[in-house]
């Protein structure tokens, strides 16, 4: 799990990146506009937030086992999912646009998602097992059935609906607010972890055999929906021999918000692979090197962060633009700033080469000393 865990949050750091460094604006998965190299590179990183979902569900299942109260554990994650709402709010807003106005009021990202699915698994604890299940199914299943039932209906409930499924922007009480990441599919998504979590605890070769299987089980239904133009994605997929990335755009889901075909070939792949890397063992240098990053990816998120927009500051200042351009970039890049796709992939390198060593002493920091407030981070 730290293996796989550390390498979605290196591919996340080439992501967001991309965000803030690359000269054009365009949707890089859209065969009308990318390149195969683009398309692959936006692909990769759509591994992320569903590993991210996946792993602390699965993260709590174990934590439950281990032998603590069902409160304790229930209540830990219940606090750790409000430290994530917070820090979404204040911290991380602030990294991603310096705006100290806060223009556009606050942000519902990745981390607030993980935050309330955080607080529904501490609820689910205290109910049968099968609860979990139909929660996460529900979730899961019925995003796409939502989208039409709520996508015109701007009255009161908008606000609601925006959180729930639509994503975007609203107003609640004459406040603005921007959500990205919906609690339908999401929370499903970490319910689910926390109902496969259990396979993590099984004999080694039973375990991988069933995480295969489950992997194989999600993405064979993705393939069959995909292939046939069933239920669970907004852009059915239209093959085109006269395009040549009409292969690639098979696996052009929906991710804003997250349709059901996304969920299910993210999903069925990240399982697939845990299944392989549990016979990786951990003491390789790769693997040293990702386990490194996978103990401290809170930390590592927020302090990725402010290095990529540091690094884009200081590069638009090269390039002659003027510092007020530079501290909306995430919002606004201005024209005529950035660099091609070799230059993303070195500054990603450089980025990476700057947090490492930081989550060491982190982690260090983390196992000298046992202040109760350190594990929350």
């Amino acid at each position: 799990m730290d293996i796989l865990r550390g390498v979605v949050m290196a591919v996340m750091a080439l992501d967001h990146v991309r965000d803030y460094f690359y000269h054009t604006l365009l949707n890089w998965m859209d065969p009308a506009q990318t390149r195969a190299d683009l398309f692959l590179t936006r692909f990769a990183a759509q591994f992320c937030a569903p590993a991210f979902f996946l792993l602390a569900g699965m993260g709590a299942a174990l934590s439950r086992a281990g032998g603590k109260p069902t409160a304790t554990v229930a209540g830990f994650l219940f606090r750790r999912g409000l430290v994530l709402i917070a820090l979404d709010l204040t911290v991380v807003r602030l990294a991603w646009d310096f705006n100290f106005q806060y223009e556009g009021g606050p942000w519902f990202i990745v981390l607030s998602a993980l935050g309330v699915s955080m607080m529904a698994v501490a609820g689910l604890m205290f109910l049968p097992r099968w609860c979990a299940v139909v929660v996460a199914v529900g979730l899961i299943g019925s995003g796409n059935g939502l989208d039409g039932l709520i996508a015109g209906d701007d009255g009161p409930l908008h606000p609601l609906w925006v959180v729930l499924r639509l994503g975007g922007s609203a107003e609640l009480f004459g406040w603005p607010f921007y959500v990205t990441y919906t609690l339908v599919p999401w929370v499903g998504v970490m319910v689910l972890g926390y109902v496969l979590g259990p396979i993590l605890l099984t004999e080694p070769e039973r375990r991988r055999r069933t995480l295969w299987l489950a992997g194989a089980v999600f993405f064979l239904g993705f393939a069959t929906a995909r292939t046939f133009g069933l239920y669970g994605d907004p852009r059915p997929w239209q093959p085109d021999v006269d395009h040549p990335l009409t292969i690639l755009s098979f696996f052009r889901t929906k991710k804003y918000p997250a349709s059901v075909q996304h969920v299910l070939l993210f999903v069925g792949l990240l399982l697939v692979a845990l299944s392989l890397l549990d016979r990786v063992k951990g003491d390789g240098r790769a693997s040293r090197w990702f386990i490194q990053l996978g103990r401290a990816p809170l930390f590592y998120y927020v302090v990725h962060v402010y290095a990529i927009h540091a690094l884009a500051v200081v590069l638009g200042l090269i390039q002659g633009f003027p510092l007020p351009d530079l501290l909306v970039l995430y919002t606004r890049l201005p024209e005529g700033y950035g660099i091609g796709l070799g230059g993303l992939y070195l500054v990603w390198l450089i980025v990476l080469a700057m947090c490492y060593p930081v989550c060491v002493w982190f982690d260090g920091v983390k196992r000298r000393y046992k202040a109760a407030w350190l594990a929350y981070l």
